[in-house]
């Protein structure tokens, strides 16, 4: 099914025509042969939705979007999808009727005509890229996960047989007379630059094979590399193992520096050439400049991007774009690190009914003047500066609910759950009034939550009085990274007669208590029959899941590749049920 937005994306073919030099296609994974994860392709944001595409859910899916030709080839678990560009339409995918016999485990790779892709079962597929016809398939022993390149006509892939395979990308017949086989498997990825071939295995060791197949360097992890893969710039290959990364001269395998890392690396890192992004697994991404014989911290305090990252960030035009969990997307400056826009992607409720949150897995990619984002549910994201938005941001609930009656004892939390679905909320532009005068906020990115509670004592420890009786008006003002603002009030009535609120405190002192066992006396039974109910008081009690998912009831722009109701929607005349 069709999405909406035409106009948009008539403007959008517009631009790209008359800018055709300055937007790129993204044809294998991570850009290149070298890994980097670099474009020089620039999309500033803000960016705003264009149009959404449901193909299989595939949870943990590490393959990213691929672009070749205006032209977009995704992989969710057993199949493959090509899509239009401009518009979001299924061109083809394959197979068509039965699935494939195993999943694909990586991002695939287009080169003349041709999409290249692993499967689970130790296959390397090559199909048309065109018509999405099977055209071969290269067996090996062990199941290919790593994202496949062409570099000068010759495809290269690692397996979990232990091997690095080199084809021929036209007719699949080997290059090398046999592969070149270390002592465990390729699991993640591998790298080809200044004339070698640099994996990183399974059995602990980093090798450097050049194009005949012939190794000719081996370089000695601390563990195996379970999370990340080499990346090259021109002279150097980049290896980041638990919270070590390293730089190793590429042609001669010795070591130029190492560094120890806040954090265990969590992903591949990106780099363009002078500074590398490491995703680390506190949430954290570091910048670090490698222009000198050291490794330097380049920005004052890492970003903390709010979720795990699983894939390697990509650096494009002075920003650096991430995807974590929980449907984080986030743009970065290069320079300092400073927040350029950030979205979170809401689950589909036809392939994740129920579901408070989806993953972003896979890589960012910008192509083709878009940015292009595939989740966990099997929703690819296409972003785009010139699709409209003209709504304000939205909130799942309000705390307290609107016209409460309570007791004005402290501490009250007064908090707002927020979404925006065409591009994002600006969580910096948000505000909020009591009774007229500004109070100060705080942010839970997790939870998409601004909040304020009312002090239980002063600067000086003396007690707080409660808020006087009566009707207490709260305003909150926030806006979307299109400008458009939610100005919203609510009100509770405080009535000294009414029960305070419970205060929690921590014991102080010795406890025989495991805290690492689960607590079964942890009956939660609030309940919350605001705007959305059901919800009761979710992210508001220490529960870091996430924001639920948006409320069904209305109309998204999404193409689908099965039936089902749409979803999102962020034009105006959408919005979830009910007048809060």
């Amino acid at each position: 099914m069709m999405t909406i937005r035409r106009a948009a994306l008539l403007a959008c073919l517009v631009i790209l025509a008359s800018s055709a030099a300055l937007c790129e296609d993204a044809t294998m994974g991570r850009y290149g042969p070298m890994q980097a994860s670099f474009t020089s392709e620039k999309l500033e944001p803000p960016l705003m939705l264009a149009w959404e595409y449901t193909a299989n859910r595939c949870k943990g899916n590490p393959a990213a979007p691929v672009v070749a030709n205006g032209v977009c080839y995704i992989a969710c678990g057993d199949r493959i999808y090509a899509l239009d560009m401009a518009t979001g339409n299924l061109k083809w995918r394959y197979p068509m009727d039965v699935a494939l016999t195993g999943t694909v485990k990586a991002t695939p790779a287009v080169a003349d005509g041709k999409l290249y892709f692993g499967t689970g079962d130790s296959k390397l597929y090559c199909l048309n890229a065109e018509t999405g016809t099977f055209e071969w398939f290269f067996e090996t022993r062990g199941a290919v996960r790593t994202p496949p390149f062409v570099e000068g006509g010759i495809l290269y892939f690692g397996a979990d047989d232990n091997s690095i395979y080199t084809i021929d990308a036209a007719t699949g017949d080997t290059v090398w007379t046999k592969p070149f086989t270390a002592r465990d498997d390729f699991a993640i990825g591998i790298a080809f630059g200044a004339g070698m071939i640099v994996g990183s295995c399974m059995d602990g060791n980093m090798y450097g094979v050049n194009t005949s197949g012939k190794p000719r360097w081996l370089f000695k992890l601390p563990s195996a590399p379970v999370k990340s893969s080499p990346i090259m710039t021109e002279n150097l290959t980049i290896m980041a193992v638990g919270n070590t990364m390293y730089g190793v001269t590429t042609r001669s395998g010795q070591m130029k520096w190492f560094t120890q890392l806040p954090s265990d690396v969590a992903a591949t890192p990106a780099t363009d050439g002078t500074d590398v992004f490491v995703p680390c697994h506190d949430k954290k991404l570091y910048c670090y400049n490698i222009a000198g014989r050291q490794p330097v911290m380049k920005w004052t305090e890492p970003v903390d991007i709010g979720g795990i990252p699983a894939s390697s960030p990509t650096v494009a035009g002075g920003l650096v774009y991430v995807t974590a969990s929980h449907g984080i997307v986030a743009a970065y400056s290069v320079a300092d690190g400073a927040l350029k826009w950030r979205y979170v992607v809401s689950p589909s409720s036809q392939t994740s009914p129920g579901s408070s949150f989806t993953d972003a897995s896979s890589s960012p990619i910008v192509a083709n003047g878009s940015l292009l984002v595939l989740t966990d549910d099997g929703v690819l994201h296409c972003f785009t500066k010139t699709a409209p938005d003209t709504s304000v941001p939205d909130y799942y609930y309000l705390t307290p609910a609107n016209g409460t009656r309570m007791s004005g004892s402290p501490p009250i939390k007064i908090s707002a759950t927020l979404y925006d679905v065409g591009s994002g909320v600006d969580f910096g532009s948000a505000t909020m009034l009591l009774d007229g005068e500004p109070v100060e906020l705080t942010t839970d990115l997790t939870t998409g939550c601004v909040s304020y509670t009312t002090p239980v004592g002063d600067e000086k420890g003396g007690a707080v009085r409660p808020l006087k009786d009566g009707v207490h008006l709260i305003t909150l003002r926030v806006k979307d990274y299109a400008g458009n603002e939610l100005v919203r009030e609510w009100n509770f009535t405080a009535d000294s007669t009414l029960p305070p609120p419970r205060r929690v405190t921590k014991p102080v002192g010795k406890s025989t208590k495991d805290p690492t066992q689960p607590n079964n006396n942890n009956n939660n039974n609030n309940t919350n029959n605001g705007r959305f109910g059901r919800w009761g008081n979710r992210g508001q009690s220490g529960d870091n899941s996430g924001p639920p998912t948006p409320p069904g009831g209305y109309q998204p722009h999404d193409n689908q590749d099965r039936g089902g109701h749409r979803r999102g929607g962020y034009n105006g005349e959408y919005g979830p049920p009910g007048g809060g």
